[in-house]
C-alpha cells in the first residue's frame, strides 16, 4: 500500500530516505509506505549495528569506525581534524588524510542510506554526530538507566578499537562507584 501526498510545485517536500519518491502521477508525489525500523547499536564487546535484527554489513571498515567513533561521542559532534587524528592516528593532518576521511564519511552516508536509516547521523559545517534519540543503543541505555538497562555492562566496550580504552576506564568507573552504592544499600 501506498501512501499519496498532494504536493504543489513551490513547495520542498523533506522527507527521510525511507519515504523517498519513486513515481510521479499526475501533480501527485508517491511515497513507499512508512516503515518503522528499529535500530540496535552495540558497544559492549565488538561494535555493530543492527537494523531490525540484521547487521549492517559494512564495506568500508573505516566507515563504520568513524560510525562507532560518532557512537562513542554520545551525540557531540566530531570534527574531520579529530576523526582524522583517531582513525589515522600515525598519519599527519594532511590534503591525503583529508581526501580519505571525506571517501570514508561518504561511504558510511551511502551505506546508512542504503539500508534505510541515514537519520541516524548529522552533518554540518564539516562536523558528524549520531543523533542518540534515533537509536538504541547499549551504552546509551547503561549511562541512562545503570544496571537496570537490558544490555549489562561486563567489562568489555569496542574491542574493535583500542581508542575505546578510554571510555572503557571511564565505564570500570562507573561500574566500580555503582557495585559501592550497591553494597552500601545491602547493609
Amino acid at each position: 500500500m501506498a501512501i499519496f501526498l498532494s504536493v504543489e510545485s513551490e513547495m520542498l517536500v523533506s522527507l527521510p530516505p525511507r519515504f523517498k519518491m519513486y513515481s510521479k502521477e499526475a501533480g501527485k508525489m508517491q511515497f513507499p509506505e512508512v516503515r518503522n525500523v528499529h535500530i540496535f547499536i552495540r558497544t559492549f564487546g565488538y561494535f555493530d549495528v543492527f537494523v531490525d535484527g540484521v547487521p549492517i554489513l559494512f564495506r568500508s571498515e573505516k566507515a563504520k569506525e568513524l560510525l562507532a567513533l560518532l557512537v562513542d561521542r554520545r551525540g557531540g559532534y566530531v570534527s574531520s581534524a579529530e576523526a582524522i587524528s583517531i582513525l589515522w592516528e600515525n598519519e599527519p593532518l594532511s590534503d591525503k588524510t583529508r581526501s580519505r576521511y571525506r571517501k570514508v564519511a561518504m561511504r558510511l552516508k551511502d551505506t546508512l542510506e542504503q539500508f534505510g536509516v541515514s537519520e541516524i547521523m548529522e552533518s554540518t559545517q564539516g562536523k558528524r554526530r549520531i543523533i542518540a534519540d534515533n537509536v538504541e543503543c547499549d551504552l546509551f541505555d547503561y549511562l541512562i538507566h545503570g544496571e537496570s538497562a537490558s544490555s549489562r555492562f561486563l567489562g568489555s566496550y569496542l574491542r574493535n578499537y583500542s581508542w575505546g580504552e578510554i571510555t572503557l576506564s571511564e565505564l570500570m568507573y562507573l561500574h566500580a562507584k555503582r557495585d559501592e552504592v550497591d553494597l552500601l544499600r545491602s547493609i
